[in-house]
């Protein structure tokens, strides 16, 4: 490896740990006082913004950025029955906490449904770019088996997982977990992020609309 590839691995590695990071203080930043009190929306633009550049400029600087951090088409034929798995967990999941944990399916509201399917979508897109793109892919670009760099990154994806643990929700932690290990090896497998996206947006869209009335004074 010749010093340009040095330097450019370097960055790389430098603005992944930077993600990481930034994922670990997304709610300060997203619910911080200034942005509250006069423009809350610039938080939350502000962070998913930061995500998608830094993504972009890792892909750009990794030799052969994308392929390396999955940012392609997924394989022919595979990206329908990997969501359409995902849709029903997703499915049963919502179904079995709401009754669980409310008694019944209690539906979001539907003049809540456009801002929180929204919310959901930018996080699921921003949270894939960092762990199952940007920390997975590099974690197999360094040589890391397949198998070991899905687990770490899962791991890694809940110890993110703040508020989680600051509120001590153990159901939604451990399935955040389940969750990335999901998601990691339909990224894996597919050799693409995008399922991934997909998938994770369509869990989180399941609880909102099974336990979504109850969920929805706590933001997922």
């Amino acid at each position: 490896m010749d010093f340009e590839e040095s330097l450019r691995l370097s960055i790389a590695l430098g603005l992944t740990i930077f993600l990481v990071l930034l994922r670990f203080d997304s709610d300060r930043i997203m619910r911080s006082d200034y942005f509250r009190y006069r423009y809350p929306w610039l938080g939350p633009v502000s962070y998913y913004g930061l995500v998608i550049l830094f993504a972009i400029g890792i892909a750009i600087i990794l030799p052969n950025g994308r392929g390396h951090l999955f940012l392609t088409r997924p394989e022919p034929g595979t990206m329908l029955p990997l969501v359409l798995g995902f849709a029903a967990v997703g499915i049963l999941n919502a179904v079995a906490f709401a009754f669980r944990w409310y008694g019944g399916i209690t539906p979001l509201p539907t003049s809540l449904l456009p801002s929180r399917l929204l919310g959901a979508g930018a996080s699921a897109v921003a949270d894939e770019l960092q762990f199952r793109s940007i920390v997975l892919g590099m974690l197999i670009f360094a040589g890391i088996e397949a198998g070991i760099a899905v687990i770490v990154q899962a791991l890694l994806y809940g110890l993110a997982q703040r508020r989680l643990w600051r509120e001590r929700q153990w159901y939604f932690l451990i399935g955040s977990v389940i969750l990335g290990y999901a998601c990691g090896w339909a990224t894996v497998l597919t050799g693409s992020v995008l399922p991934a996206m997909v998938g994770h947006f369509v869990v989180i869209a399941a609880l909102f609309a099974f336990a979504g009335g109850r969920l929805r004074q706590r933001p997922i």
